[in-house]
């Protein structure tokens, strides 16, 4: 009964903590796709899926810092109005509060990148 138990509380923790992309990635031809899979009062979690071509806006947020983590792909991250980096997979790069930031596929294949913003949320979002 206590293996029960165990296996159990294993069970209920790690639908709570452990996430698969695999499961949480969507991606539409249409339009780039942010899919939530977890947020605390502290932080959100979002795996982002942008087909060739697609791009997340320039846009900033007074309240936290945005971190995006590249598993697949590659693209082209923008960290001001002016300049260009170069993203592959295995790169990961941060916006702090009121840093401009936005990303585009810029490859043939699909491109994937899971965001964490941490500080005070909600987040807010200027758009540029």
């Amino acid at each position: 009964m206590e293996e029960k138990a165990t296996l159990s509380k294993v069970e209920e923790i790690r639908a709570e903590r452990v996430f698969e992309i695999d499961k949480i990635a969507k991606f539409d031809p249409n339009k780039p796709q942010k899919n939530f899979f977890y947020e605390t009062d502290k932080t959100v979690g979002a795996v982002w899926c942008l087909e060739p071509g697609q791009e997340v806006y320039l846009h900033s947020h007074s309240n936290v810092d945005d971190i995006w983590v590249c598993i697949e792909g590659e693209g082209t991250y923008f960290p001001d109005l002016e300049n260009e980096i170069s993203i592959t997979k295995g790169m990961v790069v941060l916006a702090k509060p009121n840093q401009i930031h936005g990303m585009r596929n810029t490859g043939n294949d699909r491109f994937m990148f899971v965001g964490f913003a941490a500080g005070s949320l909600p987040m807010d979002i200027t758009r540029y």
